[in-house]
């Protein structure tokens, strides 16, 4: 019951993908510095959905020290991916492949199958690197460009934390219904 619930939810966060804005107010807000960037996440359906998916990635393909090395590899790549913009180098449709990499993390996710950890791997850096790359054309407009950075930085990384909250407090139920761990 609690993995259908489960598979029911990510279809749906696989339909809100291509829906949601990876930007949204950009228009309408005044960036300044360290509070924009800590905001922007939580404002970013595509952030939030983006976060919470690879954290629940991480939790089930990683444990130890590997779970540690991923969550870092992803922020590391995500910060990459914003370097790049500095370069300046031009990821042809970027925001499309970042889409698509979320899309594939959520029919893993959805399916339940693992790969092999090189290719998860991967897949983590392939996901970091589009979502900093397309997040980062709009920061580097700000003055104070290095504290949004910190600021989206620390708010990624609470996201990617409640997103592997959630993945384990669902393997706690399955593993309580299934009566194999004490209640």
């Amino acid at each position: 019951m609690t993995q259908q619930l489960l598979r029911r939810f990510l279809v749906v966060m696989l339909a809100s993908v291509s829906a949601v804005q990876a930007h949204p107010l950009h228009w309408a807000e005044e960036s300044v510095g360290f509070g924009s960037g800590l905001l922007h996440p939580f404002s970013s359906s595509d952030h939030i959905l983006t976060m919470l998916a690879v954290g629940m990635w991480i939790c089930r393909t990683g444990s130890g020290k590997s779970f540690v090395w991923q969550v870092l590899l992803f922020l590391c790549m995500l910060l990459l991916g914003g370097g790049l913009t500095l370069i300046p180098l031009e990821i042809a449709h970027a925001e499309t492949l970042m889409y698509a990499s979320v899309l594939v993390l959520g029919l893993l996710l959805a399916s339940g199958r693992k790969l092999h950890w090189v290719f998860s791997l991967l897949l983590i850096a392939a996901v970091a690197v589009f979502h900093g790359y397309v997040h980062a054309l709009a920061i580097w407009l700000d003055v104070e460009a290095l504290g949004y950075t910190a600021g989206f930085a620390l708010a990624t990384s609470s996201l990617l934390a409640i997103g592997v909250a959630v993945n384990l407090g669902i393997l706690m139920s399955l593993a309580k219904l299934a009566g194999r761990m004490p209640q």
